[in-house]
């Protein structure tokens, strides 16, 4: 069994990854500290992303959060403000994949207040030019990154064939002037103005992008239905002129530019990605929502069977009704970002399911879901200690062969992203 076990690990821990979704900003950003999205620069920093959801959840005032990832803060002084919460959230994920990460890349393998000085300079030696290309290729053994960029909907990146982009739809559906630069030649006067800055967009940035992302499950069920432009023309007219608009007109026009953004990526060969399942916020998540999630997502395959829909997380915690979808719809497929980092034992359990249940080229196994660049090292050993111990068991378990879970390993790693996003 020891030999399976270190068959399979070894595989797995030397097989690379294809990165299916992060919110990265570009290296150069990074390095400038670009805010709001790198609110400090210090070893806490890394701590400002899925950790941060736990600490306020494990109750840590707003002011202690705020001082933690403040510039005005001394490193020493921001591990007196976390220690507190330290021994309730280290065993969590979020603290395994930040454990991980400080012992891979700084070689620190508990953090205490004696090393923090350490600490402190080692990320500092870390943090230079050219650091993302060592992290993400050369510590944590990944392909490339498909990002969804935290400040703008879509741009070109620095580093072409290290970061591709997704173009983010979600303000293009709820009518957000903000994340779009929007060319002089469009002025949005109607609802076909609308539609050109749409096009435009798809037009300018199909060929850089992997993907279309979609986020608008935190704001609404994914219940979205055809509705012609005519039904949503004076709809569209009083939002602009920010009137009131009613929440079922709200729900119309929405519904109306989903479509027609998902029609605009299908035409364009571009697989639409959405998020589904858990939020990643605190006192916010409405479970209904989240429940209804599976189903909803059913009804977009059958409205679109010309379109690659990859759904986000699992679903997470209603993951057995995405292996009934995965199963049913041929445009259905799984992306297991962030999942790992959710719940390993959801996401084991679920992948070897999937394996036992569902056409295996229809799962896209990694995506750290970060902004913060070394913390893809933790995210991704714990994803390949998850995928190694899902394979292992169904090898022990007399489900499927050795030889089998090897010849797995590839394809749910990164040949399956490699055919699916094939621009």
């Amino acid at each position: 069994m020891k030999k399976i076990k270190d068959q399979i690990e070894k595989k797995v821990f030397e097989t690379p990854f294809i990165d299916t979704h992060e919110h990265l900003i570009d290296e150069y950003e990074r390095l400038a500290c670009i805010e709001p999205i790198i609110p400090c620069d210090d070893w806490a920093l890394l701590l400002n992303h899925y950790f941060s959801f736990d600490l306020i959840s494990s109750g840590i005032s707003k002011n202690q959060i705020d001082n933690l990832f403040s510039k005005n803060v001394t490193p020493i002084n921001k591990w007196r403000i976390l220690k507190e919460y330290w021994p309730y959230l280290k065993n969590t994920t979020s603290g395994i994949v930040f454990r991980h990460t400080v012992k891979i890349l700084y070689g620190i393998n508990e953090i205490s207040e004696d090393n923090i000085p350490e600490l402190q300079k080692r990320y500092e030696q870390t943090r230079k030019k050219g650091f993302y290309k060592y992290i993400i290729q050369d510590i944590a053994h990944i392909k490339h990154c498909h990002v969804h960029s935290p400040i703008s909907a879509c741009k070109k990146s620095e580093f072409s064939d290290l970061i591709f982009q997704d173009i983010a739809l979600n303000g293009l559906i709820r009518v957000a002037i903000e994340p779009y630069s929007v060319p002089e030649n469009v002025k949005i006067n109607s609802l076909s103005d609308w539609h050109s800055l749409i096009d435009w967009w798809f037009s300018e940035y199909n060929q850089i992008s992997k993907g279309v992302k979609i986020g608008n499950a935190y704001f609404r069920r994914l219940n979205f239905e055809r509705v012609e432009a005519n039904e949503v023309e004076k709809i569209f007219i009083r939002k602009i002129h920010l009137q009131i608009v009613s929440n079922e007109d709200e729900k119309k026009l929405q519904d109306h530019l989903f479509w027609y953004c998902v029609d605009k990526a299908t035409e364009y060969e571009l697989p639409v990605k959405m998020h589904t399942g858990q939020w990643a916020m605190n006192n916010a998540m409405n479970m209904n929502w989240v429940k209804d999630n599976p189903s909803d997502c059913a009804s977009l395959c059958k409205q679109a069977p010309n379109t690659k829909f990859i759904f986000f997380h699992l679903c997470y915690p209603h993951y057995e009704e995405m292996l009934s979808l995965a199963k049913n719809y041929s445009n259905a497929y799984i992306d297991m970002c962030w999942s790992w980092s959710i719940n390993p034992l959801a996401a084991k359990d679920f992948l070897k399911k999937f394996i036992l249940t569902v056409p295996n080229n229809k799962i896209f196994t990694f995506g750290g879901d970060d902004k913060i660049v070394e913390n893809l090292i933790g995210h991704a050993f714990v994803a390949r200690k998850g995928i190694s111990q899902a394979l292992n068991e169904l090898v022990t378990e007399n489900w499927i062969t050795i030889g089998d879970a090897l010849d797995l390993t590839d394809d749910i790693m990164y040949k399956n992203a490699e055919k699916i996003f094939k621009k």
